[in-house]
């Protein structure tokens, strides 16, 4: 009767659970009776998400018509707390034992959301989000856990976001927003320093998909020529698909020589001005993590 309570008894089979979860082995855990994931996404359900847990031990049994309510505490590297699980009796092992399954499947659903950049990592693991980055997804995890969402990449970093889900069936939510970090901005100001320049080259008042021009009242009479005197200082900012990102209105300085005839009296004078302009851009960021970078 001892060993039908302990090792084989509702508290015995939970702590086979938390020890699955203990190991990382979420498929142990996932193939035990009455584990259900239910109807959100069950991307997030891999070996290896639920790592951690630790310091488990019961602090009750107590039954209610057929139903032991077993009261577990825990901790994780996120926190700490304490768990009820519902077991219920579903048949009998080796014609002696009894079998048991959970009445209330062990488990909660995080709505999030992963912006800017469909990768994110739970708990050191790579995820791919299939949602767009405005609109938060379900996603089943298991109870108990400390579940840690974050992104880091070549030229992205989110800060970390952390749940706890320590009750069944309870609802949580998580927003993964990456921020371009400094190599990123570096690239995409190189990018735009490469393409300023090549607008300098356009010989015309109103150079093809640059950010600068001019406009001039009287005859042009000689080509236009245009220097860069100050790049603008970019930052970047996110955008409003997934996978773009904005440079706001930023100042930058070009310098315009040419030629010009006055349509009163025919002198020629000399336009030799800094041309101050705002420069706006979308950058989007690609496969492998390809820049392309449009003005306007």
């Amino acid at each position: 009767m001892a060993l039908n309570a302990t090792v084989f008894g509702p508290g015995g089979f939970v702590s086979v659970y938390l020890d699955a979860l203990a190991r990382g082995a979420v498929s142990d855990a996932l193939a035990m009776p009455g584990v259900d994931p239910g109807g959100a996404d069950r991307a997030l359900l891999q070996d290896g998400t639920a790592a951690g847990l630790g310091g488990i031990h019961q602090l009750s049994d107590v039954e209610h018509g057929g139903i032991h309510v077993v009261t577990v505490a825990w901790t994780a590297p996120q926190g700490s707390g304490t768990t009820a699980f519902e077991v219920e009796r579903i048949g009998t092992r080796f014609g002696l034992f009894p079998e048991w399954g959970f009445a209330a499947s062990p488990t909660a659903t995080v709505s999030l959301a992963v912006r800017s950049d469909a990768r994110f990592t739970l708990n050191g693991v790579e995820e791919v989000s299939p949602a767009p980055s405005d609109r938060a997804m379900n996603y089943t995890v298991l109870v108990p856990g400390g579940y840690t969402f974050s992104h880091r990449s070549r030229y992205l970093t989110a800060p970390r976001t952390t749940v706890l889900a320590g009750t069944v069936g309870q609802k949580l939510t998580a927003v993964v927003q990456p921020q371009a970090n400094s190599a990123f901005v570096a690239a995409v100001s190189a990018q735009i320093h490469r393409q300023l320049l090549a607008c300098a080259t356009q010989t015309v008042l109103f150079p093809t998909g640059c950010s600068f021009g001019q406009p001039i009242d009287n005859r042009v009479s000689g080509a236009p020529k245009w220097t860069m005197v100050h790049d603008p200082s970019i930052s970047l900012e996110p955008g409003p698909a997934s996978g773009t990102w904005t440079v706001p209105p930023t100042p930058g300085t070009a310098h315009l020589t040419v030629s010009v005839t006055s349509l009163l009296d025919g002198t020629v004078t000399t336009f030799d001005q800094d041309v101050p302009f705002q420069l706006r851009a979308t950058v989007t960021l690609g496969a492998g993590d390809a820049i392309t970078v449009v003005q306007g």
